[in-house]
């Protein structure tokens, strides 16, 4: 679709279908599959769509195009939907509660002890380990 209107219409105009079109159906249910093996191939074809609406090379690198664009590229989407995800359950979720005293990782939420690999790498382990590496002013926000 991009591939057909990108010679008939502006770059703002396609960046308004990407978002119609192929962003929507991105970002549905990304904190369920975002941190799967086979979303690289959905990044891949974000990049196709991105660097046709910009009218690059197949071969040029989509960074500067990205933010040109003012599109998040798929990781940072997931990142972006988990972190706020967790920000706003985050009464569901336990601090690390082992001692009293103010220490730095003192507002960083707990990780539930796991003897597999699979359950170290599920989803509700990876969120919390993302949340964890936010600076604290991000963290103390109220509303993300």
């Amino acid at each position: 679709m991009i591939s057909s209107l990108k010679n008939l219409m502006s770059p703002y105009v396609l960046r308004t279908t990407y978002f119609a079109c192929f962003h929507v159906h991105l970002r549905y249910g990304l904190n369920l599959w975002g941190s799967d093996r086979e979303s690289i191939r959905i990044f891949r074809l974000q990049k196709k769509v991105i660097r046709k609406i910009r009218k690059a090379g197949q071969h040029a690198s989509c960074r500067n195009l990205f933010k040109d664009l003012n599109v998040f590229p798929l990781p940072c989407l997931y990142i972006s939907e988990v972190v706020c995800c967790v920000k706003s359950d985050k009464e569901k979720v336990k601090y690390n509660e082992v001692h009293d005293h103010c220490t730095c990782q003192k507002s960083d939420l707990h990780i539930q002890f796991c003897r597999t690999t699979l359950f170290k790498n599920s989803s509700a382990n990876v969120v919390i380990k993302l949340y964890n590496k936010l600076p604290n002013t991000i963290k103390r926000l109220q509303k993300i």
